[in-house]
């Protein structure tokens, strides 16, 4: 055999040996791909217990925030509430000093004294305020607010003292109250408040909502102006 025809075999035989571990090589290099690709595919994957790991702690954390949240849109409430009963007391006030007297809308049934009734005169003919729509945050829209004539309420509840006779009040006391059923929605007897600070006793009693007692408690929430001795730090 030639020497030309010896190299070209020595070297077709060394091409067919790399051609071979070429292909041993790929074939590996294949299965470690498809190995990763099923790890990669497993790591990907949640099981079940992780599953359920994860729903147990979003249960833990809304029921520890459900309650605080709760409670800051009854404290907001409460803020606008008291905001409402500045801007209706400057109207009020305003109002007494034009006229020597606190406004009073007679008529309807003794128990129907809702602002939107009771305080009309604040807005016409002189516009003591453009509006007295405040809508009470504790009412049901459209319940009887704890009142037994069946009429809807909607608003806070307004009393003039000086035209509402009250037994073991002065006559003509030149005093007024308005009152939010509060965060237990329930009427607490807050527009008899000024008895209640006089030491008269009411039937039911009066109950002044106090947020140290719980944040959702019972009692109403009353403003009163005037010659009262409703003093809200007691």
């Amino acid at each position: 055999m030639s020497f030309a025809g010896y190299f070209s075999l020595t070297m077709l035989r060394r091409i067919m040996q790399m051609s071979v571990l070429q292909g041993k090589q790929s074939g590996k290099e294949r299965e470690i791909s498809m190995n990763n690709r099923t790890v990669s595919r497993r790591c990907s994957a949640f099981t079940l217990i992780e599953l359920l790991i994860v729903v147990a702690i979003i249960a833990i954390l809304a029921a520890v925030a459900l309650p605080n949240f709760l409670e800051a849109q009854v404290r907001a409430k409460v803020s606008r509430v008291r905001a409402d009963y500045r801007s209706l007391a400057t109207a009020i006030e305003a109002y007494m000093v034009d006229w020597n007297s606190y406004p009073w809308r007679s008529g309807m049934t003794n128990q129907y004294n809702e602002i939107s009734y009771r305080l009309a005169d604040l807005t016409t003919p002189v516009a003591y305020i453009t509006s007295v729509d405040f809508r009470d945050p504790f009412v049901e829209q459209g319940t009887h607010g704890g009142y037994t004539d069946g009429l809807p309420r909607y608003q806070y509840n307004y009393r003039n003292y000086q035209y509402v006779t009250a037994q073991g009040l002065p006559p003509n006391t030149a005093a007024w109250v308005l009152n939010s059923l509060g965060p237990d929605r329930n009427k607490d007897q807050g527009l008899n408040i000024e008895l209640w600070a006089r030491g008269i006793p009411t039937s039911p009693p009066t109950v002044v909502y106090d947020p140290t007692n719980g944040t959702v408690s019972q009692g109403d929430i009353p403003r009163t102006g005037g010659d009262t001795k409703y003093n809200p730090t007691n």
